[in-house]
């Protein structure tokens, strides 16, 4: 990242969260090549991603939610259903407290889904990327609460049903609001319900962030089923919105 980026990230809004995303993805990618050879299945699949997002997450306040995209069809040969465990023990250095902090990493259904180091505002200047210490890493089986995705999708009406892909939902803490997303936008966007299955366009860099669209649910998803949607142009639209 070089200085005339960063001039542009705080010139500029829209570019503000670019910069930020890919200083925190270094940062994100240094932790996770640092694990052990144990956890060489999750090194391999969440470096096959990309990091988006680390958001603040109302379910376990003292973590990050981890919001990665994957390419293929990583997702359907790494997701394990209820492999739920706690990555501990790694340390990184903290050039700002001057020692090493500790990381903690949540594995939701054998994918990452949780970041938290102590005493830090996850930014990468903070650290020391040369000096984490893996030397006593260990896991621990991890309780989440019972997901509500599941419990979403079976009261879909069946039309929905057919033309929803169930394995592209995910529970999201987007704002501090839950919404269900169903259509990846890319760079941590998405398109999403709510629990009474209104429409919304959640965009970072747009204002507002989170935007009830007009169409229902099975307009969406069926103008996305015969390629009628398009997504740069409704990207376009949001980002000019706010002006």
């Amino acid at each position: 990242m070089n200085i005339f980026q960063k001039i542009l990230g705080t010139v500029f809004p829209p570019y503000k969260f670019s910069v930020l995303r890919k200083e925190r993805s270094k940062l994100f990618a240094a932790i996770i090549s640092a694990l052990p050879n144990q956890f060489s299945e999750i090194k391999i699949q969440t470096l096959s991603g990309r990091l988006y997002t680390l958001d603040d997450w109302k379910l376990f306040p003292d973590f990050k939610f981890v919001s990665m995209g994957y390419g293929g069809d990583v997702v359907f040969q790494y997701q394990k259903r209820g492999q739920n465990f706690k990555i501990s023990g790694l340390q990184i250095f903290s050039k700002r407290n001057d020692r090493f902090e500790d990381v903690e990493i949540l594995i939701q259904d054998n994918l990452v889904s949780g970041l938290k180091i102590t005493c830090s505002e996850y930014q990468l200047n903070e650290f020391d990327l040369g000096k984490i210490k893996p030397d006593h890493v260990f896991k621990t089986s991890f309780e989440f609460p019972p997901g509500d995705i599941d419990l979403f999708y079976e009261k879909l009406d069946g039309d929905i049903k057919q033309m929803l892909n169930s394995n592209n939902l995910a529970e999201i803490d987007f704002n501090n609001r839950i919404y269900y997303s169903f259509y990846d936008l890319e760079d941590g966007n998405y398109l999403a319900v709510d629990k009474n299955l209104n429409v919304y366009s959640l965009v970072h860099d747009a204002k507002p962030m989170a935007k009830k669209l007009k169409n229902t649910f099975t307009e969406i998803l069926s103008d996305l089923q015969s390629n009628k949607f398009d997504v740069e142009r409704h990207l376009i639209e949001r980002y000019n919105s706010g002006k």
